[in-house]
């Protein structure tokens, strides 16, 4: 392999991810899933619970859950009384998300996800927006990757859990991206 191709792609930094199954791939692979997964990363939630945070049906969420289970992505917890004496299932997610890396359509559907959310968080909602285009070598975008990747490793380890933590706490979503420029070359 030449050096302009082994350039192209920058190896993963310490956080190395590793390439999802193809189930895998299929239950990360549409939008409301993936959503189902960031919202039960805290807490323990419903049907009834996801379809009023992700404004759905619980019959739509119902549909979704099936595959994030089967492939560990989420688990469900201790059923618990619901309303006129019914059980309500509530599920969690395990973090095993974070595990998966670089599948061109999960890529897709979490690109989409990311922008939706930002789209929708209301404008005093944004803590911090940048964008910053870069002409760097090689070796610097590996290095500056490899830096997010510690970064993001970090913030995952000092995130709290939100069943045990007081009102004194923000939820927040992180959405990075570095991307070549099309068109620039």
């Amino acid at each position: 392999m030449d050096d302009a191709a082994e350039d192209a792609s920058p190896p993963p930094g310490p956080m190395t991810r590793r390439p999802p199954t193809a189930a895998e791939a299929r239950a990360l692979g549409h939008p409301t899933r993936m959503r189902i997964v960031f919202a039960c990363r805290d807490r323990a939630m419903t049907n009834k619970e996801l379809a009023e945070v992700l404004d759905t049906t619980p019959g739509t969420i119902h549909y979704h859950l099936r595959p994030l289970v089967e492939e560990g992505f989420i688990d469900p917890q201790e059923p618990r009384p619901g309303p006129r004496g019914s059980r309500e299932q509530p599920y969690r997610a395990t973090g095993k998300s974070w595990e998966i890396g670089g599948d061109p359509t999960n890529a897709q559907v979490l690109r989409d996800v990311g922008v939706q959310e930002l789209m929708a968080a209301a404008e005093d909602d944004v803590v911090e927006l940048a964008r910053l285009g870069l002409t760097l070598r090689p070796d610097d975008l590996r290095g500056l990757t490899e830096r997010l990747h510690e970064l993001l490793e970090e913030a995952k380890e000092r995130s709290l859990d939100a069943s045990t933590v007081d009102d004194e706490v923000e939820r927040v979503a992180l959405f990075v991206a570095i991307h070549r420029q099309p068109g620039l070359g």
